[in-house]
């Protein structure tokens, strides 16, 4: 028996499964030149480079007068000053505070510890994390560079008064914050740490 028949109804799927294997192979391939093309852009880009629609139209002049200067570096430690001032507020560490903060925020800060310390209050301040955190603005002055930093982060705050009761806030609650830090660094760079030099109005002493 002639086998012509078979052959002839198989073509269609034969055909079918031609082109299929043409478009996967084609995808593969674009895919491909996709990934070479990022990485080659990536490779051309200096350090930091690819934030700068994050940072705005300072960016190119915060590079001049600070080629060190790199976007994820510059978070990472902003985080960091963060975690360490929420830590020392709360437990009085005044000198912790007054390497972080300028002199008139650690004046702030450091007032309301003493007050707090002299009434026999305590605070608990737990910082469950941060979320996120990324540049709002920069602005370069005459002689300083500013940079406002927005945390977006989840604590757990009370204060207890001497006698252990609750004055304010709830050990049992996680809160969700959002607060805006300006850190600021004095020109020419010269190697001195960012500091703290304004924080919002939820965590200023009150």
């Amino acid at each position: 028996m002639s086998e012509t028949p078979d052959v002839v109804n198989s073509l269609p799927a034969i055909i079918l499964l031609s082109f299929w294997w043409a478009f996967l192979t084609m995808a593969e391939l674009l895919s491909r030149q996709r990934e070479a093309e990022r990485m080659k852009t990536n490779a051309h880009h200096p350090s930091g480079e690819m934030e700068s629609n994050a940072i705005g139209p300072s960016f190119p002049k915060l590079q001049v007068l600070d080629p060190t200067f790199e976007y994820h570096a510059f978070l990472k430690g902003a985080r960091r000053a963060y975690e360490e001032v929420l830590r020392a507020y709360a437990i009085c560490d005044t000198k912790t505070l007054q390497t972080l903060l300028s002199a008139d925020v650690f004046q702030a800060f450091s007032e309301t510890c003493k007050a707090r310390s002299e009434r026999g209050e305590t605070l608990e301040l737990t910082l469950v994390g941060i979320r996120s955190a990324e540049i709002a603005r920069v602005e370069i002055g005459v002689d300083l560079v500013e940079i406002e930093v927005l945390f977006c982060a989840e604590i757990i705050q009370a204060e207890r008064s001497a006698t252990g009761t609750v004055i304010s806030g709830d050990p049992t609650e996680i809160a969700a914050m959002a607060d805006l830090w300006t850190f600021a660094r004095h020109l020419p760079i010269d190697g001195v740490a960012w500091t703290v030099v304004a924080t919002d109005e939820a965590l200023k002493p009150a």
